[in-house]
């Protein structure tokens, strides 16, 4: 089974759903599930400079609701192991990100981009790391066992820049307005926030169907 998933790091709901669908995909037992991830940029590739969280979340929704989206990611994030620290993190353009779990996908598969996609999610949410400096995104890099110097080359070139660009305009152009999106083999979908691995199990297990006895 083939999944399409459409993410973006900046997303905290996408963090969560991530661990969601991988407690499903581990309970279901399948081996033939084939994932592909996508790039979404909810923001474009704004903000232009890394400015503090939730004084551009401010800006973006206004001060009270985003007050109130930070209230309750955060105490949405322990339930999965997440303790969102969003009063101390950096809203940044993601698109560097994105070219990184690109590359992380293409060179080395989906289990070291998974791995690489987690150590962002974390730096951002959690470490209140400033992943518009090369540095941050190089050591996570590291940290997800890929070659630091190969990275840091592609991130001083434009390597990957357009690709993940059309990427994202393919993305709008398929109607995808929601991020997460889950898209199995084509013919079921799960979108937006998920904390239930059951949603995902129903998709990854289905029930056999029912067969009437003669009458």
């Amino acid at each position: 089974m083939r999944i399409d998933i459409w993410s973006d790091v900046s997303c905290p709901w996408c963090y969560i759903t991530k661990r969601t669908f991988e407690l499903a995909l581990s309970a279901s037992g399948r081996s033939d599930v084939h994932v592909v991830l996508h790039p979404y940029q909810i923001d474009g590739e704004q903000p232009a400079e890394s400015t503090p969280m939730l004084e551009w979340l401010a800006g973006k929704y206004g001060r009270e609701r985003a007050a109130r989206m930070n209230k309750e990611v955060s105490a949405a994030g322990p339930r999965h192991g997440i303790a969102f620290r969003n009063e101390t993190g950096y809203a940044v353009n993601t698109l560097n990100a994105h070219r990184l779990l690109r590359w992380a996908g293409l060179s080395h598969g989906r289990p070291v981009q998974s791995r690489l996609e987690e150590l962002l999610f974390a730096a951002w949410f959690t470490e209140s790391a400033d992943l518009g400096d090369h540095g941050e995104l190089l050591r996570r890099v590291e940290r997800a066992g890929l070659d630091r110097d190969r990275a840091a080359r592609l991130l001083a070139s434009d390597e990957g820049v357009a690709e993940v660009r059309a990427e994202v305009r393919r993305a709008r152009e398929l109607g995808v307005t929601t991020v997460p999106r889950f898209d199995f083999g084509g013919a079921q979908r799960v979108e937006g926030p998920q904390e239930d691995p059951a949603v995902f199990l129903r998709v990854l297990k289905p029930q056999p169907a029912t067969t009437r006895g003669a009458q």
